[in-house]
C-alpha cells in the first residue's frame, strides 16, 4: 500500500483570504447571541414601516450581525443592515453597543444603492479603530457599484470616503505596516483603472494607480495576499476574455508605484479559473488548464482537462505547485500528491461523467477510479466503491490504491 495522499473534495460556497487579525472579536455566548438578535428584531419592528435585516451578497462574513470594538473604547458594537423595501431610500445601517448587560440602538445610517454587495470591518485608518467598508449597487447585473467607508465616533457615524468601484481589496501592497485600499473601476471597452489608497494626514490619498486592459468581457475575481515564499504582496485580478478563455493578471507595489508583473500570454487559460490560495499554504496560486498526456487529437470537450497551479517566482516568473482534476459540473476536485506531477494522466478509454481511470506514465498502474452510477447500480456495487457525491438520481463513487482523503471545501472553482 503506498501512504501517499490523494485529496478529493466536494465543492460549494467561496473562500475569501482576509487578515486573520481582523478576524478576530470578542465571542458571543449563545445567551448573549439571542439576547442581541431579539433586541435587533425588537428595533425593527418599531420602525414605520418595519424592516428586514440582510446580507451582503459577497458573503465574506456570513453573519447578519457583526461584533466588533469599533471605537477601540473596551465595549463591543453590533453592525446590522436593513432594507425597507418601500422607502426611497432602501438601505440602512444600525450600530448597537452595550450599556452594562443591554444592547442600545446608538445611531443609524443610510447606504445608497439598491443591493448590498459587500461589508468589510477594518482598520483603514490605522488608528486601532475600525471602518465600516460598505459596497452596493443599484442592480444585480451593474458592473460599476459604489463603495463607502464610514468611520465610527462618539456614537455618531460619518462617511470617509465614497468611490465607485468594480472590485476592492485591503492589503499592505507596499509594506509598511499600515493598511491600504486598491480598488479597481472598469467599463467594458472604455476603461480599467487601479487605484491604491492610504490613510494619511487626516484623509484618504492616493499612493499610486494602473491602467489596466479594459478590453476584456470582466474581471471576475480579485483577491490579494502573498504571492511568493517571501513577504512581497500583491493582487491578482482574473479576467475574462471570449466565452470561456481568461488570464490573469498581477500587480504589485515597487518604490510606491503599481507595477503588472506578468504578460497576458503567461497566464492565459481556456476555462474561467480563479485564483487563490488553492493548496492552504498562505500564498495566492494562478490556475491554468493542461492537457493530460495521451489525449492529442481529442475534441477540447471530451478531455479530461488538469489545471494546474502556480505561485509567482521573481526568477521563473510562475512556479508550478500542483496539479489537480476538476469535475467540469463543480462536484468534486482531484488533488494529485507532489511525487506523481509530471506522472499521471488518465486512460484515453476514459469517458466523462461516466468513469474516469487515473494511471501513472511511467509504467501504466491504475492509481484512482471515479465512476459515476445510478442508484441502481449504486446499490450493486457499493461495497468496491466509496461514495463521492450524490445527486437525486447518481452516485459517484470512487475507489483507489492510495490513501485518499474525502471531504467538503469552501473553495468553489467557477467555469
Amino acid at each position: 500500500m503506498v501512504t501517499s495522499c490523494f485529496t478529493i473534495v466536494l465543492l460549494s460556497g467561496c473562500t475569501f483570504i482576509q487578515d486573520p487579525k481582523q478576524l478576530i472579536s470578542p465571542p458571543l455566548l449563545s445567551s448573549d447571541k439571542e439576547s442581541l438578535k431579539s433586541v435587533v428584531n425588537a428595533y425593527l419592528s418599531r420602525l414605520p414601516n418595519g424592516g428586514s435585516i440582510i446580507k451582503p451578497r459577497e458573503l465574506g462574513d456570513a453573519s447578519s450581525i457583526r461584533v466588533r470594538d469599533l471605537d477601540n473604547d473596551g465595549k463591543s458594537e453590533a453592525v446590522v443592515f436593513y432594507e425597507t423595501p418601500d422607502d426611497a431610500v432602501r438601505i440602512h445601517g444600525v450600530i448597537f453597543t452595550t450599556e452594562g448587560d443591554t444592547w442600545t440602538a446608538v445611531t443609524n445610517f443610510d447606504v445608497e444603492g439598491q443591493v448590498l454587495e459587500s461589508v468589510d470591518l477594518r482598520d483603514l485608518k490605522n488608528d486601532g479603530k475600525t471602518e465600516i467598508v460598505v459596497g452596493y449597487s443599484n442592480s444585480d447585473k451593474q458592473v460599476q457599484q459604489g463603495l463607502t467607508i464610514y468611520s465610527f465616533h462618539n456614537k455618531t457615524v460619518e462617511k470617509a470616503l465614497v468611490l465607485p468601484y468594480t472590485h476592492y481589496v485591503i492589503d499592505d501592497l507596499n509594506g509598511d505596516g499600515q493598511m491600504d485600499i486598491s480598488i479597481l473601476t472598469f467599463q467594458k471597452n472604455e476603461y480599467s483603472t487601479l487605484t491604491t489608497y492610504q490613510y494619511k494626514d487626516g484623509s484618504f490619498v492616493q499612493l499610486d494607480q494602473l491602467e489596466l486592459d479594459a478590453n476584456v468581457n470582466d474581471y471576475y475575481n480579485v483577491v490579494s495576499g502573498r504571492i511568493s515564499e517571501g513577504k512581497q504582496r500583491g493582487i491578482i485580478l482574473d479576467a475574462s476574455l471570449a466565452q470561456h478563455s481568461a488570464y490573469s493578471i498581477l500587480v504589485v507595489m515597487e518604490k510606491g508605484k503599481l507595477v503588472q508583473k506578468l504578460s497576458q500570454d503567461a497566464a492565459l487559460k481556456d476555462f474561467i479559473i480563479s485564483s487563490g490560495d488553492v493548496n492552504r499554504d498562505g500564498i495566492l496560486e494562478i490556475g491554468i488548464q493542461q492537457k493530460p498526456q495521451g489525449w492529442d487529437g481529442f475534441s477540447f470537450d471530451d478531455i479530461p482537462w488538469f489545471f494546474s497551479y502556480f505561485q509567482y517566482d521573481e526568477k521563473q516568473g510562475l512556479k508550478f505547485v500542483m496539479q489537480q482534476y476538476m469535475d467540469q459540473e463543480g462536484r468534486f476536485y482531484y488533488t494529485f500528491p507532489s511525487e506523481l506531477n509530471g506522472n499521471i494522466t488518465v486512460d484515453t478509454k476514459s469517458e466523462k461523467d461516466q468513469y474516469l481511470k487515473f494511471v501513472r506514465i511511467d509504467n501504466g498502474e491504475t492509481v484512482t477510479e471515479i465512476k459515476f452510477f445510478t442508484l441502481s447500480q449504486w446499490d450493486r456495487a457499493r461495497e468496491d466503491w466509496k461514495e463521492l457525491s450524490r445527486t437525486n438520481d447518481k452516485v459517484i463513487g470512487y475507489r483507489s490504491k492510495y490513501e485518499l482523503k474525502v471531504g467538503k471545501s469552501e473553495k468553489e472553482v467557477k467555469r
